[in-house]
This record gives C-alpha cells, structure tokens and sequence, in this order.
C-alpha cells in the first residue's frame, strides 16, 4: 500500500512539475517592428538599419513592415492594438504620438504603449533661401515685427512637427506670419525657392544635401548640433526652441517585463553597433540611444507641450 501510494504520488508530482515548466525565453519565434510610413523615407530607413544588428543581438529574426496612411496613425494603431506579448513592436516617429492625437479622435494616446527605446533624434532647423538677407534669427524676428504678416511659413501639413514649431517660434516670439502648407516637403522646398514661401523648418540632412541653396538661421535644439557645431542654435540666439525631429520603439501596454527589457536591451546594444551608427553618420544624425522609462518621460513632455501649442493655435480636437 505504501508502495502504492509513493509511486502515485510521485506520478502526480511529475505530471505538476509538467505543468510548472518554464516558458521558453524571448523571443522564441521573429518580432514584427512596424513602420507607420511608407518604405524609402526617414523613418523607415532608421527601422531597417537598425533591425539588422537588433535581430543578432535578439537571436531572432526582425520583420520590418511598412503600415502607411493617415499621417502615421494607422500604423501606430496597428501597434496599440496588437496583442502577441511582445512580438509586435513599432518604430514611431513624433507626429503620430505627440500631435496626431491633438487634431482628431484616435484610438490611442501615449498611455497606451510600453516603451522601449529612444532610436533616432535629428535636430531640425529653420532655413531660408541662400540669397535671403535673414543671415540669423534675430534678423528674420526684426523684420516680422516691422511687417506683421509679410512673412510666409512653409509646412509640410497642418499639424507636422514643423508647423508646429513655427507655432513654437510665433509663441516665444510674438511675430504674425502666415503658415502656407503643402502636401510633403519637396513641394515646400520649390515653394521657398520660388519665393512663394520665406522660410520652413527642414531635418539637418536635408540641410546639409542641399547647402548650395539653402542656409540655417537656427538650429532647433537646446545644444549646438555635433555634425554641424558652426551653426548656431536658437537658444544661443536667445529664442529656447527644440523641436527634434525624432521615432522611437514601442510596444502595446502591457507586454511582459522580461520582453520589454530584452527589446531595450536589444535596442542599446544595435544602436551601438558599427553599422548603425555608419549609416546614421551617413545621415548627418547622432546616435541617441534612451531607455525606455526615460523615453516616456521624454514622449510625455512632447506631447503636453505640443498639446498647448495646438490649442492656442485653435487647432486642437
């Protein structure tokens, strides 16, 4: 009897340890890392640089996947919603989660994403033609004060991160001018070259690629930029703006802790690599690797402050 009741004991013992056995470590199958825009542009390009050397330090194959539309907010959706614990992540730049969420009802906000990581944060700037007479913010301020309403601001959209740094620019400021928006940056870009526009805020590559007809009147960041330190800052011009132009890594709320730190973990370690930080030299972009609590920390300020600049525009939902 006793005998007996030992083995069956130790059957269900086994058959309990069965049950208690340890997940498999993450990932155990390929990571999805959504683009909310389309293949070839900035955001996508980051992605895919940074995918590589992010899958060998996962062990795991990372599938980039481009869901455009909407401004980014479909994608961004797409990434809120998902629901496989850490196996679908996004690459999301700052307007779909700082300004989107200000202009219409979507069925996310900030608070529903875990955050991973900071991946990319390219200063903007504020340009003129190369023949303009504004050689420097102050310049361009005196003058719009003298002539409220002369000045012409191009913008890519309603509602981009350059519209509403020059809301940021009018708000600290106080100049009037008018804001002419186009449907991308290249069409921007003709307008100010054919007068039709004074001056648009462009990201520092697209400064750099086109330097023989464009210049800087201000660096939009709170430090001189490292790959262009000549070029002085609006700060340094006594006009705090910084208005980078920036993506992160995402995850729907609540995926495990284990994943989310393996993905942070993953992150830092393939920013940190020779090919990321090649490419992103390419660029004209520094490296700017932050953990995932301070990137929210970061997204949160964002997008309060950008919430107000909308609002006194009379553009908020």
């Amino acid at each position: 009897m006793n005998f007996r009741i030992f083995v069956a004991a130790a059957v269900s013992g086994l058959a309990v340890l069965g049950l208690v056995q340890p997940a498999n470590a993450f990932p155990d199958r390929p990571v999805t890392m959504v683009v909310p825009f389309s293949a070839g542009g900035g955001t996508d390009i980051t992605a895919r640089t940074l995918a590589g050397p992010m899958a060998e330090a996962l062990g795991s194959e990372l599938l980039v996947k481009n869901t455009a539309g909407a401004g980014g907010t479909i994608g961004t959706a797409e990434v809120a919603a998902a629901r496989t614990v850490g196996y679908t992540i996004g690459m999301m730049p700052v307007g779909p989660m700082t300004t989107q969420p200000h202009l219409r009802k979507l069925p996310y906000s900030p608070e529903s994403f875990d955050y991973i990581c900071l991946a990319y944060s390219a200063p903007s700037s504020i340009v003129v033609r190369k023949d303009s007479p504004f050689n420097s913010l102050a310049d361009m301020v005196d003058y719009a004060k003298a002539n409220p309403g002369k000045l012409n601001f191009g913008v890519q959209a309603i509602g981009s991160i350059p519209h509403v740094a020059g809301l940021g620019l009018v708000d600290a400021t106080g100049i009037d001018i008018a804001f002419i928006p186009f449907k991308g940056s290249a069409p921007t870009f003709k307008a100010m070259l054919d007068g039709s526009v004074d001056m648009f805020v462009a990201h520092i590559s697209f400064l750099t690629q086109n330097a023989d007809q464009v210049k800087s009147i201000a660096m939009l960041s709170d430090e001189p930029v490292s790959t262009a330190p000549d070029l002085p800052t609006a700060k340094q011009q006594g006009v705090p703006l910084n208005f980078p132009i920036w993506g992160g890594l995402v995850a729907p709320k609540g995926i495990p802790a284990e994943a989310r730190d393996t993905l942070e973990s993953a992150c830092e370690k393939g920013m940190n690599s020779k090919a990321f930080g090649d490419r992103m030299a390419d660029l004209r972009m520094p490296v700017t690797f932050m953990k995932g609590s301070d990137f929210e920390t970061f997204v949160q300020a964002e997008f309060a402050r950008n919430a107000k600049l909308l609002a006194k525009a009379g553009l908020s939902n």
